[in-house]
């Protein structure tokens, strides 16, 4: 999840720092990605909100191509979600990406803004 507000820059990783569960340790809160410890189906999902009035343009990306994109145009605080089932090999990476310079919000009480992933198959 995410505790506070972020602007990684473009193309820049979002960073997710409060982490819940993290079996095999596949997740790094420092650099905000994904490495899959094992070859195997994945299942990832992310929420985003934008800043009040602000426009929002994330996306998943897997070994640094872009997977899926949500765009938020940002009239109030809205909020985008995306759901992926991608194949990784053992050593792919995945992670939330910022499109542009943009700020994605989020709060340590109400902590908007989140990422998962899961192994759902061998």
């Amino acid at each position: 999840m995410l505790t506070q507000p972020q602007t990684p820059g473009n193309n820049g990783v979002i960073k997710f720092d409060k982490v819940v569960i993290n079996t095999q340790n596949g997740y790094n809160p420092t650099t905000g990605i994904f490495t899959a410890p094992v070859a195997g189906v994945y299942q990832f999902s992310y929420k985003v909100m934008s800043q009040a009035g602000k426009h929002l343009s994330v996306y998943l990306s897997h070994n640094d191509i872009k997977q899926q994109r949500t765009w938020l145009k940002g009239s109030n605080f809205e909020t985008g979600t995306a759901n992926n089932i991608l194949n990784l090999k053992k050593g792919d990476q995945v992670a939330v990406k910022s499109e542009g310079s943009h700020t994605i919000h989020s709060d340590s009480t109400n902590l908007y803004s989140s990422f998962s992933g899961y192994l759902i198959a061998q």
